[in-house]
């Protein structure tokens, strides 16, 4: 390859950490399709989604089980609002760092100001 289409990391995102171990044994479990839809409804009240390994691997170890009161709905919608308003706020926060670790020069951009002459 000539150096116009190598291409390099420039920018490492996230948290480095240690690897978890790798989860390589099996234990089968037969549920009735009721059983498994209560489990699941546990599950989602215990904040875990329908991950049924996840909410299991808790109930057994842990001595009692907690379950988060649900969310109201106007609370939901507020929640799925900040998600996205803080996916935003990352993205600016890669841009910005990966323009500064390129060298790049960063605009002072301000939309108000373009706006108004």
């Amino acid at each position: 390859m000539d150096k116009k289409t190598e291409t390099k990391k420039v920018f490492k995102a996230g948290r480095s950490s240690q690897p978890k171990p790798k989860r390589t044994n099996l234990i089968s479990l037969r549920l009735t399709d009721s059983e498994k839809e209560d489990w699941e409804a546990k599950a989602l009240a215990a904040g875990m989604g329908k991950n049924l390994s996840k909410f299991i691997r808790y109930c057994v170890e842990r001595e009692r089980i907690y379950l988060a009161p649900p969310v109201p709905a106007i609370n939901s919608a507020t929640y799925a609002q900040l998600g996205r308003i803080g996916n935003n706020i990352n993205q600016i926060a890669y841009a910005i760092n990966r323009a500064v670790k390129m060298g790049e020069p960063i605009d002072d951009v301000d939309p108000v100001r373009k706006s108004k002459p």
